[in-house]
């Protein structure tokens, strides 16, 4: 399948599939509504040549479709990784803020993941979620993103 093809169907699915709104996808891909119904279609004649362009946007919409697809452990703890590694925060920091142990916290981040219930899974995921939130400008800022 080419890339093309797997992009607009994609984004086809997550129009169809998961009924993701038009106008909020026209916003996080800078394009107009009738130009993301037109690429769900199949139809790429209003994009830019330049492959940079293409990229981006393919990119945005492949994350978003990842997003509804991938295991959600995974991507929680890929998530948690990012505050540990990039901002510096330490697992206890993370499990007091969240309210567990700092053993769940290292439990989750285990390869295989070890067994954490769903109550603490939920609050891990809460809390790893609010912080992403809140430093997410410290990204931006330091990487130029």
């Amino acid at each position: 399948m080419n890339e093309n093809k797997n992009v607009t169907e994609r984004l086809n699915e997550l129009l169809t599939v998961y009924d993701f709104n038009k106008k909020t996808l026209s916003q996080y891909l800078e394009l107009p509504v009738n130009h993301i119904e037109c690429l769900a279609q199949g139809n790429m004649e209003f994009l830019s040549n330049e492959p940079s362009e293409r990229f981006r946007l393919f990119n945005k919409i492949l994350f978003l479709y990842a997003s509804a697809t991938e295991d959600k452990d995974l991507k929680l703890s890929a998530f948690l990784k990012v505050l540990i590694s990039y901002h510096g925060l330490s697992q206890k920091t993370i499990a007091k803020m969240a309210g567990v142990e700092t053993n769940s916290i290292g439990k989750f981040l285990s390869d295989p993941p070890k067994h954490v219930s769903e109550e603490e899974k939920y609050k891990i995921a809460v809390t790893v979620m609010a912080l992403r939130f809140f430093l997410k400008d410290c990204e931006t800022a330091e990487t130029g993103m």
